[in-house]
């Protein structure tokens, strides 16, 4: 026994939604049904109208003048009728049976009102727990290098000092070693945290060639790099230095070289803080034009060309919260619905860990979209940003020009869109404002600026703010292996997440600068060594010989106990062999102890 259902009825539960304020929004609650479950469908073989046994069938229904929408199941219509069976015939022309376009995805109509105030339902946050975590200890009494250490862990460059000593032996095993490589011993972290305040002291004294910063030229010298390390070994460790094992590589896996230390780093990131209310998410280029699948084009940015980062980070305390590294087809994205696009999938795995608590996301017109703020409403999370008017679900607006200052707005229950002329025409897209403007002076004329374009300048520069932080100390070095660059990139991002950390603990709030110089003498201070090779001795005229004190000391024995000597430099010159058990510590150089060492350091020679 079949029942049709008329015309009249699907009318008739349709005049009942145009009754319902919250309508315009019902279909959300079922296009995101079972949304955060691991595992997802897409949202297109959940509306799948099939004729198995058993199958419960979803249908949207609308009459061609209205924009609402109502969804009914086949078990729903069911228990309309008692003891009945029903059977859906072929729909009449005014009556359309899918909500999709030729694409598979929903385009939503909304029910936009204008005219009438706007009174946003503003999710509570509770800041309580912001800040630094205790698990991780931090005071106002630890150390710049505590706060380094916690995210650059000894942990992880363990790791990264074995991964590095397995490529060598790789790498050599079938090779005839050159005199530089035989002169190779296996790596630890502690000389691998000196090889990183060597790269970090590099950005601090701008020269040409890695070779000049152990030149002995008078013009170049910079004695402070040969006492660290030595120049060969330098230059091994960065030729060396891996972060995987190649036997282990993962087919279509474009971040595997780097994933090792990828994911320690964005632990440690992600643990370290709770973040305050305003989060903010941007894209960020590291500067790259080799050969590179992923590689980017942003016009906007400052290199234009490199590897494109996609990064949530903190309002207030500028802290990197999370990142994405962008890899096309293989991005790191949890599953998402289609209807969300890539940038809500961007949007949803960096938020992932603070939804439900409150906070206000601020994004620009590549996240934007009225689907996503309805999503992210759904799970108390307040959103602001700039949008795009071609977005889909954004309601058309009147197509006459406005002048400087005037807005033209309108709303649903749960957000509120705004067309605002300032030079050209702004959209803006909020869930926390109401329509109310600020007056602002502008070229001498006083003109009108919705609030909500006011707080969106003042949070949205957080992700430029850390580019230009990073601009003046970052340690990247031009190199042919992408995946090296990215690791001193994450270096910069570690150091810049301690030095939030430090003025967030400390309220100590110095210029990064001075920050990155006191880390470099920390690091020396605690993991230099004797056990470390000197640095070659120097061959040109040092102006410091001639004006510092120095002293005659005796050549340090060798580890077996016997007694060593070493070449005069200054008896080498005049064509002339001895070997001397006096040396001068300072010049790093051997000399007899008279009449040589007071010849050498009270005249040209």
């Amino acid at each position: 026994m079949s029942h049709i259902i008329s015309d009249e009825s699907i009318l008739a539960s349709l005049d009942e939604i145009i009754a319902n304020e919250e309508s315009d929004d019902e279909f959300i609650s079922d296009l995101f049904v079972g949304f955060d479950e691991s595992d997802e469908q897409e949202i297109a073989s959940k509306q799948n109208i099939g004729t198995a046994q058993g199958d419960v069938h979803k249908y949207t229904v609308f009459h061609q003048n209205d924009a609402e929408y109502k969804t009914m199941s086949d078990t729903e219509q069911s228990d309309t009728k008692e003891e009945t069976e029903v059977s859906i015939p072929p729909l009449q022309p005014k009556v359309i049976v899918s909500q999709k376009n030729n694409k598979g995805l929903f385009t939503p109509n909304f029910k936009w009102k204008s005219g009438t105030p706007f009174q946003p339902k503003v999710h509570q946050f509770c800041p309580s727990k912001s800040g630094i975590q205790k698990e991780f200890e931090l005071n106002s009494n630890s150390t710049i290098l505590d706060f380094f250490e916690a995210l650059v862990t000894p942990f992880l460059l363990g790791k990264v000092a074995y991964e590095t000593n397995e490529y060598y032996r790789q790498n050599t095993e079938s090779h005839i070693m050159s005199c530089r490589n035989a002169s190779w011993y296996d790596t630890t972290s502690e000389e691998l945290y000196l090889f990183i305040s060597v790269q970090m002291l590099m950005a601090r004294n701008k020269k040409l060639d890695i070779s000049e910063y152990w030149s002995t030229d008078p013009l170049l010298y910079s004695p402070i790099f040969g006492k660290i390390m030595s120049r060969n070994r330098f230059q091994l460790l960065l030729r060396y230095i891996h972060f995987c094992n190649n036997n282990n590589q993962v087919t279509n896996d474009c971040l595997f070289k780097i994933d090792m230390v990828l994911q320690d780093i964005k632990n440690n990131f992600r643990s370290a803080m709770v973040p305050f209310q305003n989060l903010v998410i941007d894209e960020s280029l590291v500067l790259w034009k080799g050969r590179l699948s992923f590689k980017q084009f942003i016009r906007t940015k400052r290199h234009r060309f490199g590897i494109k980062f996609f990064i949530l980070c903190d309002v207030e305390t500028d802290y990197i919260l999370d990142f994405i590294i962008y890899t096309g087809k293989t991005t790191r994205l949890v599953s998402c619905n289609p209807n969300l696009g890539q940038s809500g999938a961007v949007v949803k795995t960096l938020m992932k860990r603070y939804l439900n608590k409150g906070h206000t996301l601020y994004t620009d017109n590549w996240y934007t979209s009225p689907i996503l703020s309805i999503y992210l409403h759904k799970k108390k999370t307040n959103t602001c940003g700039t949008v795009r008017c071609n977005r889909r679900g954004m309601p058309p607006f009147k197509k006459t020009k406005l002048q400087p200052g005037q807005t033209e707005s309108k709303h649903t229950e749960k957000m509120l869109t705004i067309k605002w002329m300032d030079r050209r025409e702004v959209h803006m897209l909020t869930t926390i404002h109401g329509d109310e403007q600020l007056p602002i002076q502008k070229h001498g004329k006083i003109t009108m600026k919705p609030k909500c374009v006011k707080e969106y300048n003042e949070n949205m520069g957080s992700v430029v703010k850390t580019d230009m932080l990073l601009s003046s100390v970052e340690c990247v070095r031009k190199t042919i292996k992408w995946y090296k660059k990215i690791f001193f990139h994450l270096i910069d991002l570690s150091l810049l997440n301690a030095y939030s950390s430090y003025k967030t603990v400390t309220g100590n709030h110095i210029p990064i600068a001075q920050f990155q110089m006191e880390l470099i003498r920390q690091i020396i201070d605690k993991y230099q060594t004797d056990r470390l090779p000197k640095s070659r001795p120097p061959t040109k005229d040092q102006p410091s010989k001639l004006i510092d004190r120095h002293f005659p000391s005796e050549v340090p024995a060798t580890q077996s106990g016997r007694l060593a000597r070493r070449r005069c430099q200054l008896c080498k010159k005049n064509n002339k062999r001895t070997d001397t058990r006096y040396m001068c510590t300072e010049c790093d150089v051997g000399l007899c102890a008279a009449p040589c060492f007071n010849i050498y350091h009270t005249k040209k020679c």
